[in-house]
């Protein structure tokens, strides 16, 4: 079996996996991030202290609205938003 690498986006800490965050209903999500704490997170991906590297789906911003001045909400705060 061929290993593949993982690129992690951040630049410092270790992704050993990655998860697309549409793949993954929203309970799973929330019960996830209640255990888990993510150590960086851009508008693509977020990196979780396991090693677990998310590519946001559902939670992503555009860059566009950075410009127009739209508040950065974070990936715990979608997913913890319906509680």
């Amino acid at each position: 079996m061929e290993e593949s690498e993982i690129i992690n986006p951040f630049g410092y800490g270790t992704a050993s996996r990655v998860i697309d965050e549409n793949r993954k209903p929203q309970e799973w999500w929330i019960d996830y991030i209640s255990i888990n704490q993510a150590v960086a997170e851009n508008e693509f991906y977020v990196l979780f202290e396991d090693g677990c590297l998310v590519k946001k789906g559902r939670s992503k911003f555009r860059s566009s609205q950075y410009l127009k001045g739209d508040r950065f909400r974070s990936f715990a705060a979608c997913h913890q938003s319906i509680t």
